[in-house]
């Protein structure tokens, strides 16, 4: 889900439970100026979209506590965030100082905690004791919990080589991408220990729109 799709009254909605923890439709109502049948309405989207949840509301003397909506992890994201920012110039910064080391151990470990995570996923102690078929398997599902959305496709041209292609249709770490390559070549890296080859084209994104392509050649 994202902001571009939001019509004016569900984004008035979504402030609306921006400015408080938990709020009932009637509450919605009287806040945004908007009618209980669209209130409700877009509740309901936005419910199933995953922006809102249904809450309950504490009351201090008996009776049914009535049923209220706030707002989802998910939710919370679409309003605006200065951390892209904030860590570009962070990043920036610590290079200034001269402490571009930091940055680079930094994401290091990052990716090495990634190949960690595909060998606990391929269960095993080393990269060369699985077939390619299951580390390209454990790489999928490493990088879809890491937000990447990747698409892994494998063929053998006429020739007889093998070719390996891993999309990355999301980059969850734009910030640092844009502010120095480290991430992006430490990515690449890791790539090639769990593939086990280097690659032969690297297609590093540089609009989100893109995805980021990394080929490999057996």
């Amino acid at each position: 889900m994202s902001t571009e799709g939001l019509s004016d009254s569900r984004r008035v909605v979504l402030d609306v439970l921006r400015r408080h923890r938990a709020s009932t439709i009637d509450a919605v109502v009287e806040e945004s100026g908007l009618s209980k049948t669209a209130v409700r309405a877009h509740l309901v989207r936005l419910e199933r979209d995953g922006a809102v949840e249904r809450t309950s509301l504490e009351l201090e003397g008996p009776g049914r506590p009535p049923v209220a909506f706030s707002l989802t992890e998910q939710g919370a994201a679409l309003f605006p965030s200065s951390d892209a920012a904030m860590l570009s110039g962070l990043l920036e910064y610590l290079k200034g100082q001269g402490a571009g080391e930091l940055v680079e151990g930094y994401f290091a470990e990052v990716w090495a905690g990634r190949a960690m995570d595909v060998l606990e996923e391929l269960q095993a102690p080393d990269f060369r004791n699985s077939p390619l078929v299951e580390r390209l398997r454990a790489l999928e599902a490493v990088l879809k919990r890491s937000d990447f959305m990747p698409r892994i496709e494998r063929e053998v041209d006429g020739s007889g080589t093998e070719h390996v292609r891993v999309c990355e249709c999301n980059c969850p770490l734009p910030a640092a991408a844009r502010a120095g390559r480290a991430p992006c070549r430490l990515e690449v890296q890791f790539l090639s220990e769990v593939i086990g080859a280097r690659p032969s084209s690297v297609q590093i994104c540089t609009k989100r729109r893109e995805p980021c392509v990394v080929e490999f050649e057996f």
